[in-house]
């Protein structure tokens, strides 16, 4: 179990492949999931890198970016990182 400070995101090459409404979800038991950063809409993940701070003080095992909306053209990552705290 680990505790995020940061997500480094980047999306697809081509910029009509955006996701643009997103969240980071968190989980212990990979069941249930806790919004740990809702993205203002839009906030588009486009072609260059990212980076968003989470703030939390909990540890867990699970982590997603759970998509709510993206253009048409098969939205997608192709990049994602974790930055954890080492305590």
């Amino acid at each position: 179990m680990v505790r995020v400070c940061k997500v480094r995101l980047r999306g697809r090459e081509s910029n009509t492949q955006r996701i643009f409404s997103w969240r980071i979800e968190a989980s212990i038991d990979g069941q249930t999931f806790t919004v740990l950063y809702e993205a203002p809409v839009p906030t588009y993940l486009g072609n260059e890198i990212q980076d968003f701070s989470i703030d939390t003080q909990n540890r867990y095992n699970y982590y997603r970016l759970f998509c709510l909306e993206g253009e048409e053209t098969n939205p997608g990552l192709s990049f994602m990182q974790l930055f954890i705290y080492s305590e």
